[in-house]
């Protein structure tokens, strides 16, 4: 995604901001400046302006409610989270690892549409209670209810990345008990959805045009794209689950230099996808294989990607004569 500026913490957790967030604020902030111009048309410009730029920054802050309660449910669960960053497309709660049952799994993604939703009507309410008091609030409560009920009801489409995506694979895991197919079922379903909202902004596009009918398209490609991604990236971890630790040893390949002794560690029976999640919670290129109490070796990044090289299965084409 690019740089990103670390702005605090909130609950232990890191929160950036990518600098795309800076071009989607600003998009933001100009549409909700135009809305105002014709809704609002006895504002001054000043006043619509800064209007439009208050509601950007609430919304975005809305989107960070949506990722914190993804976190924040993530860590009850025991998974830590490294970070949560805001960029173009909204806002992503970088965890750990996945969730190692499917009642975690939709735990962890239907509080995000749900806390939307909340928010939603929060702000709806206030809206109700206070439309005729002053018509600069109401303005802002309207739009921040309107963009939390969108948020939530779009992140609850069936396709992964989305959390409905990930609600989806949950509930396909529990059925079958098999991951590795969930995710298929889950991806295969983002990728559609992204072909579809990619058909209907270009459709919009030509129609109408337009900024949202090319945001739309964007969005649309941005989801296809990134399942695609998720799809490749679990069809290669599946085939890390396939080896153990002893076979990376066994191959026989040069260890690199052992770690020092109070290090984490890992066991000759642990699988390879395993040792890589390790290292990289741990930052490091290796780690230490322990068994029985002693240090029997030391397995590095290397070694991994030499085994599961080794053991791509290859395809042969046969030619007719």
């Amino acid at each position: 995604m690019g740089a990103s500026l670390r702005i605090g913490k909130i609950f232990g957790i890191p929160i950036e901001i990518n600098v795309s967030w800076l071009l989607i604020f600003a998009l933001i902030t100009y549409m909700l400046a135009n809305l105002f111009g014709h809704s609002q048309p006895a504002w001054a410009g000043p006043h619509r302006w800064s209007v439009a730029a208050v509601t950007s920054v609430l919304f975005f802050m809305s989107v960070l409610a949506h990722e914190l309660t993804h976190s924040v449910v993530a860590e009850r669960w025991g998974i830590p989270v490294r970070k949560i960053t805001l960029f173009i497309f909204g806002g992503v709660s970088q965890l750990t690892h996945e969730a190692g049952r499917p009642l975690i799994e939709f735990t962890v993604a239907v509080v995000g549409p749900l806390s939307s939703l909340a928010l939603s009507g929060i702000f709806a309410g206030l809206w109700f209670l206070l439309r005729d008091a002053n018509a600069t609030l109401a303005a802002i409560l309207f739009i921040l209810a309107w963009v939390n009920l969108s948020l939530g009801v779009f992140n609850m489409l069936p396709g992964f990345p989305l959390d409905g995506g990930r609600v989806l694979r949950s509930a396909v895991w529990g059925l079958t008990g098999n991951y590795w197919r969930a995710t298929q079922v889950a991806a295969r379903a983002g990728q559609f959805f992204g072909v579809l909202m990619i058909a209907g902004g270009i459709f919009l596009i030509v129609s109408n045009g337009g900024v949202q009918s090319a945001w739309m398209a964007l969005i649309g490609a941005f989801l296809f794209s990134t399942a695609t991604t998720s799809y490749r990236q679990e069809r290669e971890n599946e085939r890390l689950r396939q080896f153990t630790v002893g076979q990376v040893m066994a191959a026989g390949w040069p260890a690199p230099a052992p770690r020092a002794p109070d290090a984490h560690h890992i066991v000759p029976g642990d699988t390879v996808f395993h040792a890589l999640e390790q290292m990289e919670n741990e930052d490091t290129g290796h780690l230490p294989v322990i068994e029985n109490g002693m240090v029997v070796g030391v397995i590095g990044r290397e070694q991994i990607g030499r085994l599961v090289e080794a053991r791509k299965p290859r395809r042969f084409f046969w030619t007719r004569k």
